[in-house]
């Protein structure tokens, strides 16, 4: 058994913990209380690392420089002095500006994760003498289609849903396989001896995690019993779990069939966030909406703009890379898989990419993925003038319904013969798989002057600030690819969701703690300090993304290149770091 010496691998000390003093578990759940919270000292936002700051700033500085003070209001709707610090009246009761009904847009692994940290961190009620946090979820599918999407590597969203929930991420593991290995080939240079391609690069996953938990206390990949967080599971799978949870444990049904049309500002007893939906209805009072409804986010539109249309913003803001993923997955296999390897195979112009995923704690599948330039496009940019309007679906977290014929899998051999894509598994897998996804992959700015959250006025703005006499200390907030939409090449997109989803729900709940207790509460530094402690990773990644991919599908005269590129980086380590980085998570 691995034991982690020191504090190397211990789960790092939680807001839940800064704040109110409780250690979130899971067994804790139906007793945990916010009772501590008298204990409440809100982490200041200049604890983050002075390079994140000085980039954040650098992109959001003229929203922040006009951001004036502000007092919250009441539930009774009644102005607290704005002489009291920080908006919150001395002796004020507990009530006042908490943070109690929540409206999460999208039920995709955001979302859903999102909902169940904040009942598990301190939503509760407890022997606070409060309810529940009331939480609504809305979805504009008809239902959660487990079939839909792919497979999916977690690890920093792993140590997410384990301070989130021991349990839950335990079930998550069982119904996973251990991810052991990344290893790349390339077709022969020269094929003297009939090999099915060379070896350019090896990553013992479990070993360089093991590694870098001994070398950093900061590591959250290695749990305080040895175990390494770093698992394969289908997408679906994933999602049906965290469903099965939320209706078990918590009591929280989808309400499907929900497609957002508008966000106001609600003047009633409760007053709140209302949201509109297509369909005619409305719900509200809400004191918090957060969207977690994708790449084409109504509530990021919000955020932007101060207003829902029906055009849409990703489409405005995205641009298509000229890169196209086909990907198969191959249900119900029999055999007996136990763990899981990444396989790369590089060719001209194309890759492809083998794995196994768990599928339920008995159940296994495989994937087999092909990524290949659009031949209509050179990198981001058309052939031809004028010819962008055919553009592929866009990689909305790989949860597309749009599933395409069996019949392009002959399409998927040519490419993979033309390419010369090293590596005979790829073909037997998409052979004898169930359902194809066409895609193509975006890229989305990840600077933005609005950043992540917008206050809703009491009366629509005109221009991108409210007036002073507007403020109603009610505020909307995007999470997951609503706020940092990312290509797939690194394989982060659900984790860094996850961790977003811990990390909103410890600033939601360390908030509310400040409230109770009068500790300089304020609702927009909150949803600062969530948006720089998860601004400056997510960046890093999608950068990083995007070159890998066009590295990887290197044209013929480039790929030689890439091959020693990627020979060289394994051999310095480089590779490692790279992997190792984006894992490791950070909340």
């Amino acid at each position: 058994m691995y034991t982690v010496p020191d504090d190397a691998g211990q789960e790092r000390e939680s807001d839940i913990d800064r704040h109110c003093g409780a250690t979130p578990t899971s067994a804790s759940l139906t007793t945990r209380t916010t009772s501590t919270c008298d204990a409440a000292a809100a982490r200041p936002a200049q604890n983050m690392h002075p390079f994140a700051a000085t980039l954040f700033v650098s992109v959001s500085a003229s929203a922040s420089a006009f951001v004036l003070p502000r007092g919250v209001r009441p539930r009774n709707g009644r102005p607290i002095s704005a002489a009291a610090p920080n908006g919150i009246r001395a002796g004020a009761n507990e009530d006042i500006g908490s943070i109690d009904r929540v409206a999460v847009i999208g039920s995709g692994i955001s979302g859903l994760s999102l909902a169940i940290a904040l009942r598990s961190l301190g939503g509760l009620g407890g022997d606070t003498g409060k309810p529940p946090m009331e939480i609504d979820i809305f979805d504009s599918r008809n239902t959660l289609d487990e079939k839909a999407g792919s497979g999916i590597q977690v690890t920093g969203g792993l140590s997410a849903l384990r301070k989130i929930d021991k349990d839950l991420q335990k079930e998550v593991c069982e119904s996973a396989l251990p991810l052991r290995r990344v290893e790349s080939k390339c077709s022969p240079w020269v094929n003297w001896f009939g090999e099915d391609g060379w070896k350019i690069l090896e990553l013992d996953v479990q070993k360089a995690i093991r590694d870098l938990a001994l070398s950093e206390d900061d590591c959250g990949l290695v749990t305080e019993d040895g175990e390494v967080l770093a698992y394969t599971i289908l997408r679906g799978t994933l999602q049906r779990i965290m469903l099965d949870r939320l209706q078990r444990e918590h009591g929280i049904e989808v309400q499907f069939g929900k497609k957002l049309s508008g966000i106001s500002f609600e003047e009633s007893e409760s007053e709140g966030i209302s949201c509109q939906f297509a369909d005619g209805s409305r719900s509200g009072s809400y004191d918090l909406v957060v969207g977690c409804d994708g790449i084409q986010s109504k509530v990021k539109e919000y955020v932007e703009r101060g207003k829902i249309e029906s055009d849409g913003l990703a489409s405005q803001s995205s641009i298509y890379s000229g890169l196209r993923i086909t990907f198969a997955i191959q249900e119900n296999v029999k055999e007996d898989i136990k763990e899981c390897q990444f396989t790369q195979h590089f060719g001209d112009n194309a890759y492809a990419l083998t794995s196994a995923y768990g599928a339920g704690k008995e159940a296994r599948a495989k994937g087999a993925f092909l990524v290949y330039p659009d031949p209509d496009y050179i990198g981001p940019f058309p052939r031809r003038r004028g010819e962008d309007s055919d553009r592929p679906d866009a990689n909305a977290d790989w949860t597309q319904d749009n599933r395409i014929s069996k019949d392009h899998v002959k399409e998927c051999l040519d490419v993979l013969g033309s390419a010369r894509v090293a590596g005979n598994d790829v073909a037997s897998i998409i052979e004898q798989s169930d359902r194809f996804f066409d895609l193509g992959v975006y890229f989305h700015s990840p600077f933005s002057l609005s950043g992540w959250s917008r206050e809703v006025p009491r009366t629509p703005s005109k221009g991108l600030f409210a007036g002073p006499d507007s403020k109603t200390g009610k505020f909307v907030v995007v999470a997951g690819d609503a706020a940092h939409a990312m290509p797939p090449f690194l394989g982060q997109g659900a984790n860094q969701a996850l961790q977003d989803s811990y990390t909103l729900a410890s600033k939601i709940h360390a908030y509310n703690c400040n409230v109770k207790t009068d500790t300089g509460a304020d609702v927009r530094t909150s949803l600062k300090e969530y948006e720089q402690l998860r601004w400056l990773p997510t960046t890093s990644i999608t950068i990083k993304a995007a070159l890998l991919g066009y590295l990887e599908v290197g044209p013929s005269l480039l790929s030689k290149f890439r091959d020693v590129f990627f020979y060289v980086m394994g051999k310095a380590g480089v590779a490692k770091k790279v992997f190792l980085s984006s894992a490791n998570p950070k909340m």
